[in-house]
């Protein structure tokens, strides 16, 4: 029995990719407010008209292409895309409606899976914006409100991983890029491209912050087609919080972000190892046995060591220049997901001293699987042979930033254990990701 447990991502922007802020769409609204700084420009005057009327239109386009030179069931190449429209509305500009904001956001991805043509077995993808089906989606569709200088709402079609758990995406390998829960389990965390009904109420300090939601759970969201979403078929509720503090450290008073955050979801989950009997599903034929409901946690660190930044007070810092340490921890319900926990550490110089805009970024990660999917698989082998166990990832890569508007990030990647099989060669993966912001 073999699962890849990756099946959402983060979105694409035409930007180095460092810190995304409160939600996906930040580079992208960045890039729009700024028309220098994207491919089509200011469209005569047209796109500044319509951000002073509180309309900002923004897309990007993302091509991730890799093949691997060793390990797999054979060796090939894969090349996936995506296309991603987002239009955001000041409401207080635009309809003297104060405090209010309003996003659509629509996706398209087409291309192939490395995973899949190559046989690889790896627990996540070495392509990271492959997922949830080559079609397209109404990825988000919200109105958020401000209540005065600390206290907002926002509720819509939402990504659970756009508020909670928002890790930015470093690097083309899914361990380092998107909501790690996501990533992990996502068949009960949403992540971008896909889109639930939900809400969010969030408290906003200059040094932290706290938020709590509550979104649908229902299969059909991940039905391959675009749609608005179903009000009918909701299983339960997911139930996120997370807190987080902004610090200062050192004589240079670098910033860091620390965020510690959980989750529980309502809805009926099989139990990966017993069947209904509460016996372990060996032979097959019994229905699984049925949990009522499964929890989660993370941890998710930020911390500048050298260089500049610049920051406004409410927000996570953004990095300038200089070396910036990510690490996180994530465990999702051991007697329903199929992996157990998750850690990853990377490191990120931005601003070489040969080029001020690119980034070298160095990233490890580890997946345990779920120590009861192992026991089953050896169950069902006639137990014979080693037990699964934990795959690790490594990747560097080099983000090219060629003009504002589209860079190119070469790199390599190294799959110890795929799949956690200890008797699988290692995969090498040589890939190259391409942005662009229109």
């Amino acid at each position: 029995m073999h699962m890849v447990i990756c099946a959402s991502e983060a979105p694409a922007n035409g930007l180095p990719n460092g810190s995304l802020g409160d939600d996906a769409s930040y580079a992208l609204r960045a890039s729009a407010q700024h028309p220098s700084t994207t491919m089509t420009g200011d469209w005569g005057g047209t796109r500044l008209y319509l951000r002073n009327k509180g309309i900002d239109l923004a897309g990007a386009w993302t091509n991730e292409t890799a093949g691997n030179v060793t390990g797999g069931d054979r060796h090939t190449a894969a090349q996936t895309n995506q296309l991603a429209a987002i239009m955001d509305i000041d409401a207080e500009k635009l309809l003297k409606w104060k405090g209010a904001s309003f996003n659509f956001t629509f996706t398209t991805r087409w291309g192939s899976n490395l995973i899949t043509r190559a046989g690889l077995y790896t627990l996540q993808q070495p392509q990271e914006v492959w997922g949830r089906g080559q079609t397209s989606r109404l990825t988000q569709l919200w109105y958020n409100q401000k209540l005065g200088d600390h206290v907002s709402f926002k509720i819509g079609r939402l990504p659970t991983g756009a508020d909670f758990d928002n890790v930015p995406c470093l690097t083309m390998v899914n361990y380092f890029c998107g909501a790690t829960t996501g990533n992990m389990d996502g068949n009960r965390w949403l992540n971008w491209p896909v889109s639930t009904w939900g809400g969010l109420v969030k408290y906003n300090d200059p040094r932290w912050y706290f938020l709590a939601g509550a979104y649908e759970q229902n299969a059909r969201n991940l039905d391959n087609k675009f749609f608005l979403g179903y009000v009918h078929g909701a299983t339960g509720v997911l139930l996120p919080f997370e807190t987080g503090l902004r610090i200062h450290l050192g004589s240079h008073h670098y910033p860091g972000v620390y965020r510690i955050g959980g989750w529980v979801n309502t809805a009926n989950a099989p139990d990966i190892l017993l069947a209904a009997n509460g016996q372990p599903a060996v032979t097959g034929g019994l229905a699984m046995l049925e949990r009522g409901s499964s929890h989660g946690g993370y941890l998710w660190f930020q911390q500048q060591l050298t260089g500049t930044f610049s920051e406004k007070p409410g927000q996570d810092a953004v990095v300038q220049q200089g070396l910036t340490a990510y690490v996180t921890f994530t465990m999702v319900d051991k007697e329903t997901s199929p992996v157990s926990s998750q850690v990853t550490g990377s490191l990120r110089y931005l601003g070489l001293p040969w080029r001020r805009h690119d980034a070298l970024t160095l990233a490890f990660g580890t997946n345990h699987v779920n120590s009861r999917l192992a026991t089953l698989d050896w169950y069902q082998a006639g137990r014979k042979g080693p037990r699964r166990d934990s795959e690790f990832a490594i990747e560097t890569d080099y983000t090219l930033q060629i003009t504002p508007w589209v860079y190119i990030e070469p790199n390599i990647q190294f799959w110890v254990n795929p799949g956690g099989y200890t008797q699988r060669e290692m995969v090498t993966v040589i890939g190259m990701k391409t942005g662009l912001t229109f």
